[in-house]
């Protein structure tokens, strides 16, 4: 990667997979050895959101890199698709994949996905690492709904736009990934994920938690004031960092730092 700027690489050693769930097929990346780990994407994204730790985590790790149902090379989804049917197309490809408690982590809607996943069937994972997840609720989404179409109503985004929604400098490559990755994906399911993540009780399922958290949150990202409150809520059992550089997409603009706490975190429950 580039001193000043962030920019993709292919991963050698990943390789593509299907697998059937009740969200139809979803396609996800594997790579490396280790203890497994499930990689879960922003919305409008895809497992490219990762690309850039996917190397070194697959140094310690069994790497799971899905494209979430609706989005990627997986599946077309009902626009109402719900955050906890998501969350069983994850308990489903962990089950066929024979895969055990794996660590999950999740960026923004990925976040709450693992977090229903964690909350429902805490014996089936080992650990989260949460990023950059809006914890508001339904009335913060109804005040800031312009701003949330804005983003998700229309797929494709100027070189500028892309910038704007990260911390570091952009590459080509990068904003040729996102255009093509929202392209993908089209404003009805990122509306609908929208939509779903606005009807997620976050805080409540925060609360139920019984596995080990870290929970990332961007200096420079939409979403900082909310660590304090999940501090409070998962307690003891949480480690909650701010990450230095990095707005809304953590893995993208410190992915070294990201690499690090998935890292720290099997660390800990290891010992």
């Amino acid at each position: 990667m580039a001193a000043h700027s962030t920019n993709i690489s292919e991963p050698s050693s990943f390789t593509d997979h299907f697998v059937k769930t009740s969200l139809g097929d979803v396609h996800f990346r594997r790579g490396g050895e280790g203890p497994p780990l499930v990689l879960l994407h922003s919305n409008g994204l895809s497992w490219h959101e990762f690309e850039m730790s996917l190397q070194p985590l697959a140094e310690r790790f069994d790497v799971i890199a899905w494209d979430m149902p609706g989005q990627g090379d997986s599946s077309p989804v009902s626009w109402d698709t719900s955050i906890d049917s998501y969350a069983d197309a994850v308990s489903e490809l962990i089950t066929e994949l024979g895969i055990r408690r794996p660590l999950v982590a999740g960026c923004s809607v990925g976040a709450f996905i693992a977090v229903s996943l964690a909350s429902r069937r805490p014996e089936q994972l080992a650990g989260l690492v949460l990023a950059e997840f809006q914890t508001g609720g339904a009335e913060w989404f109804a005040r800031n709904w312009d701003t949330v179409e804005a983003l998700f109503g229309v797929p494709s985004m100027s070189f500028d736009q892309v910038q704007a929604r990260l911390a570091r400098p952009v590459g080509d490559d990068v904003a040729q990934r996102w255009n093509i990755d929202r392209n993908k994906a089209g404003s009805r399911s990122m509306m609908g994920v929208m939509w779903a993540i606005r009807r997620f009780d976050i805080m409540t399922a925060l609360e139920s938690l019984e596995v080990p958290v870290v929970a990332l949150f961007g200096d420079a990202g939409p979403t900082i004031a909310n660590a304090g409150a999940v501090e409070q809520v998962l307690g003891r059992q949480a480690s909650i960092h701010t990450v230095p550089g990095a707005g809304h997409f953590v893995s993208v603009d410190q992915p070294d730092r990201f690499t690090k706490s998935v890292i720290d975190l099997a660390d800990r429950i290891a010992n």
